[in-house]
């Protein structure tokens, strides 16, 4: 990782998911949050990181590759900075990874999990530290019933506004406790910035609010998104 993609990261993790999401309405990239049914296996801090990303499917499917993908797949995608996407293909029936699994990602570098499919070992993971948002927890794992097809590709994750949303390797990432945002890397640098303006913005908002300034008359003196730039 650049020292420059470094320094977008440690800006990226003093803001809110709510800040770059009103950013990214405006400049008018709608789709840009995972669904609230991926949820965390426990609460967790601000997180911000790049994407790495795994692609699988039911052992059963048609798009199954002969041969096994190598065993350190997980571990050869991370470094440090990165958040795990594992996309599942639809398979929840078993989890795709567990503690073992996430510690070793952890060891590498890896400071999220986010999979489309199950875990399990959630006390475990969470004992770790490490964050992991997965569509269910199941005692069960999906060995002999799902494999890895493919690494370093755009994967598609449940999307807020329904559908899915496309996350591709490097993307920039944010997760807190409203959620995750995805950023493409090509515009990651302009959201940031103005993710920081609109938030020094509210942050004048709610000081005049607290000095009992009127809602109303207080954002009319502070237009929110007039600096916010379109993409």
């Amino acid at each position: 990782m650049s020292q420059n993609a470094e320094d977008w990261l440690e800006r990226l993790a003093k803001l809110e998911t709510g800040l770059v999401s009103d950013v990214m309405d405006e400049a008018g990239v709608p789709n840009h949050a995972l669904a609230s049914s991926l949820r965390p296996i426990a609460p967790h801090g601000v997180v911000a990181g790049r994407a790495a990303c795994l692609q699988g499917a039911p052992t059963l499917s048609a798009v199954n590759p002969a041969k096994p993908m190598p065993a350190d797949t997980l571990e050869s995608v991370c470094a440090p900075g990165t958040i795990l996407f594992i996309e599942t293909g639809g398979f929840t029936s078993g989890a795709v990874l567990g503690g073992f699994m996430a510690y070793s990602v952890q060891r590498a570098g890896c400071r999220a999990i986010v999979t489309s499919g199950a875990v399990r070992d959630a006390d475990e993971i969470r004992g770790y530290g490490m964050p992991c948002h997965c569509a269910q927890v199941v005692p069960n794992n999906a060995a002999r019933r799902w494999r890895l097809t493919a690494r370093d590709v755009s994967v598609a994750m449940p999307s807020l506004l329904g559908g899915t949303l496309t996350v591709a390797p490097l993307d920039y990432v944010l997760a807190d406790g409203d959620g995750i945002v995805v950023i493409p890397q090509a515009i990651a640098p302009q959201i940031i910035e103005d993710a920081e303006t609109l938030g020094r913005i509210e942050r004048a908002i709610a000081a005049e609010m607290r000095a009992g300034g009127e809602r109303h008359a207080v954002f009319a003196r502070n237009p929110r998104f007039d600096h916010v730039r379109p993409v």
